[in-house]
């Protein structure tokens, strides 16, 4: 039970607190029910009005020297308190538990005229370059990180039945599913009153110039049950670094920021309270929710808005809409720091997984996290050498993980508690005995796509694919690790297809010249099949997308037998580049024969020999990557477009036949507002000049099937192999609206997206194609569609339903032909 609940959070993923000096008054605040700490409490200590507010510890400390008097609690959902002078003097290090009091924010009345609180939300709108801590210059930090997982007491803790069995000594149980019986679950409570689920902890040292200049190393990092927990410790963020972005991430969910430009339309605020620091700067506590009726990502909660500056100095918030699946609430903390700029230094999350939508069973549990970060060793405008900043923004020591208690010490806000203490002693050993380490590794193994061995990693890819001209095609294949040499890389494959019987086979050798650029000099041979007429460019595998989807759905392909040389390197910071020279012998396996006298089928090449050299182009400016200790690199992504751009040269020396030139452009960008969703575009161009057979030309970029799965960046109505094109432009664009357009009910949470694609085409010399059928695009393609995504969730996939309708000049007669109706599929991460 307790290795599956581990194992559900990996998949998921990524007492000194009180002062003794008699100088101070000094507490903790806390819910009289939870006893958890309250934070950002109001507390009024003079009859100025002067006050503080707890940290997201709880804890607030008042020097006696500023004419202490009382101290009046007031926040938010809870009933007020007073404590006397005498009580004050008498007593030092107070507990104060505040009882909760129900409160609706809809409750209020809103008089005619302005909301007084627009005018505070508009300047804090209009200050956020100002107090943007990634705005106001450059910076520096050491953060430490820990998160704990537990089991949410409301679903784990039931009386003991009058079973003998469960009273008797609690053991450990060997496994149970999520969904236990009412016995299991007082036998995992009796373990997690002792240790907790699971401990992350972490420190990191963050460099920051610029957007493009950013730097975190994890320099040490330490997951209970795991030995070498990197992958995880990159997975750890659950919320944005600041407030001030125009969407707010919280686990991966955007959501619109309150006190972006325009919120005032879409958040509901009510000043709650003002309070009084001790530098006499006002401090505007708003709460805030989505209006009524309005359908976006929204959050609520309450902001602390300081009138120095109108910065941010406290927020708490929460997603408005509760997720079935999960659940994330965030408190943020900002001090004004060597009086000249606002900082956060404390950010707590809090998180909660429902197991009953990853396949928990009759008495499913609910897995809560709690994580906080403090951030200390600030400095402002550090002295940085462009050198120290490159293309990964995140990465792990190599060392992390065996850092001495002394570093952890040094970094830990508190000593380690008992019971976490108990928690890395039963989870580790816990872990050896279940191989945790193995399943972190077969993670960061999903995403690279391959599985590590020793001196060999094989391609996961490799060992079953499928196409309707192959059929399921079998077998192995990977390349050698860096445990046999840093110098060069032996890769290969062989496969076979059930429905052609053929096999397949490919050897190659590349030679690492200059690691730091990517520099690398490559030897390959071969024998295989390729989409025939289709256009490939410099990308990698994307399991988060759909356009790979379309590779399982290819009918025509081509024998080919390859050699090629290349030579691929990074020039500049964001452009990868490859050249090659390949000799390749294709042979068609539709009956396609290319006549060498145009509108003479008596003379036809049904094998074709081409020579090409050729270079193939990246450009994504400002992407950033993090790097794990094994040295995968994963992609983090830009917000700029990402440029493809292909030139190839066919020549009829070195046993070429054909001579031609054949260029192509693919450039994508997903833009995010806060009206519309996201809109993703895709723009994609090819056009050879020479001519040329069928292997080289274009044959459309379609994907039908009556009924099949979405794949974007291809037109779901085009039959495959429909049209020809020696030139081509298609746009591809979807509009995905998330939530924008229904109100969320309960489990059911649809998100519409409306697909628009078009394209044009034309073929000159038609006559040398001989022996099948096919179209021009010279009047336009056009298709447009409706996605219904995320109508129901099995485990970490959303599912979904779509409908593809094309019209226009190649609109089939019969109404029903046009239709295409789609299976839409997505990762819920």
């Amino acid at each position: 039970m307790i290795r599956r609940l581990l194992l559900l959070i990996v998949i998921l993923m990524p007492c000194g607190w009180l002062w003794s000096q008699d100088d101070y008054v000094t507490g903790r605040v806390t819910d009289s029910i939870s006893n958890e700490p309250l934070a950002f409490v109001s507390i009024v200590y003079n009859a100025s009005g002067q006050g503080v507010v707890t940290n997201l510890e709880g804890i607030f400390r008042i020097p006696r020297s500023k004419n202490v008097q009382f101290l009046k609690l007031r926040y938010l959902g809870y009933r007020q308190i007073t404590i006397s002078n005498l009580a004050v003097r008498s007593r030092n290090n107070l507990v104060i538990r505040m009882v909760p009091e129900p409160y609706d924010i809809a409750e209020v009345v809103v008089y005619p005229g302005e909301n007084p609180a627009h005018r505070i939300i508009k300047l804090a709108s209009e200050n956020r370059n100002k107090n943007n801590p990634e705005k106001a210059g450059p910076f520096s930090y050491i953060a430490y990180e820990k998160m704990v997982f537990d089991i949410d007491p409301d679903t784990s803790r039931l009386s003991a039945p009058n079973d003998s069995a469960v009273r008797e000594k609690f053991t450990l149980p060997d496994s149970i599913p999520f969904g236990m019986d009412q016995k299991g679950r007082i036998d995992l409570q009796r373990f997690l009153d002792k240790q907790h689920l699971l401990i992350i902890e972490s420190v990191s040292s963050r460099k920051y110039f610029s957007p493009e200049r950013n730097k975190e190393e994890v320099i040490a990092s330490r997951v209970s049950g795991i030995s070498q927990p990197s992958f995880m410790v990159l997975a750890r963020q659950f919320q944005s670094f600041s407030f001030y972005n125009d969407f707010v991430n919280i686990a991966n969910r955007k959501f619109i920021n309150p006190i972006s430009p325009g919120s005032t339309d879409k958040y509901f605020f009510i000043i709650q309270d003002t309070a009084y620091t001790e530098r006499q700067d006002t401090v505007f506590i708003i709460s805030f929710r989505p209006w009524k009726g309005r359908n976006f990502e929204g959050l609520k909660g309450v902001l602390y808005i300081n009138s120095n500056g109108y910065a941010v100095q406290n927020v708490l918030a929460e997603a408005s809409e509760e997720d079935a699946m999960f659940r994330a609430s965030i408190q943020q903390q900002y001090d004004f720091m060597e009086s000249s700029r606002w900082f956060p230094t404390m950010l707590n999350t809090s998180v909660t997984f429902n197991t009953a939508q990853f396949g928990g069973g009759k008495m499913p549990v609910n897995i809560v996290g709690s994580g906080k970060s403090y951030i200390v060793n600030v400095k402002f405008n550090p002295a940085y050498d462009k050198d120290e900043f490159d293309k990964v923004e995140l990465e792990v020591n190599p060392a992390a993980h065996k850092q001495p208690e002394e570093v952890w010490n040094a970094y830990r806000v508190d000593s380690l508690s008992i019971r976490e203490l108990e928690t890395y002693r039963v989870i580790d050993s816990l872990g050896k005995a279940e191989h945790l380490d193995r399943t972190i590794n077969s993670f960061e193994t999903l995403f690279t796509g391959y599985l590590p061995g020793r001196y060999w990693s094989f391609n996961l890819r490799r060992f079953v694919d499928y196409n309707p001209y192959e059929g399921f095609r079998f077998g192995a294949g990977g390349k050698t690790t860096s445990q046999l040499s840093r110098k060069f890389t032996l890769g290969g494959y062989l496969a076979y297809g059930l429905h052609d019987k053929a096999f397949k086979y490919s050897g190659s050798l590349t030679f690492h010249l200059w690691p730091a650029h990517e520099l690398g000099f490559t030897l390959l041979y071969r024998n295989d099949v390729n989409e025939s007429g289709g256009v490939r460019f410099n990308e990698s595998w994307n399991i988060s997308g759909s356009a790979f989807i379309r590779d399982y759905m290819i009918e025509v392909m081509d024998q080919a037998r390859e050699v090629e040389t290349s030579v691929a390197f990074r020039a500049l910071k964001y452009l990868t580049a490859q050249t090659y020279l390949i000799h390749s012998t294709i042979i068609p396996t539709n009956g396609y024969g290319y006549s060498l006298n145009e509108g003479n089928p008596q003379v036809l090449l049904t094998r074709f020999y081409l020579t090409e050299t050729g270079i193939r182009l990246k450009y994504a400016f400002k992407e950033t990557f993090m790097k794990t200790p094994r040295g995968n690199e994963f992609s983090m992504g830009t917000v700029y477009p990402v440029i493809y751009f292909n030139l190839a040269l066919g020549v009829t020396g070195l046993k070429g036949d054909f001579n031609y030139r054949r260029s192509e452009l693919k450039i994508t960008k997903v833009f995010t507002t806060r009206t519309f969703g996201d809109t993703r575009l895709a723009l994609v161009a090819g056009m050879v000049t020479g001519d040329v057979p069928y292997s080289k030309l274009y044959v459309g970029m379609g994907s039908y099937k009556s009924f099949t799965l979405e794949a974007e960046h291809s037109f779901g109505t085009m039959r495959f192999n429909e049209f020809l094109s020696d030139r081509f432009l298609a746009l591809f664009m979807k509009q995905d609206f998330g939530k924008l357009l229904f109100k969320p009910r309960g489990k059911f949470q649809p998100e519409i997206a409306l697909v628009q694609n078009m394209g044009i085409g034309e073929l000159r010399n038609a006559g040398h194609h001989e022996n099948i059928s096919f179209k021009t695009m010279g009047k336009g393609y056009f298709e447009s569609g409706l996605l219904i995504n995320n109508i129901f969730r099995i485990q970490i996939l959303r599912y979904g339903f779509g409908v593809m309708y094309r019209y226009g000049s190649y609109a089939f007669p019969e109404t029903r032909d046009n239709f295409a109706f789609k299976l839409t599929l997505q990762l819920n991460m």
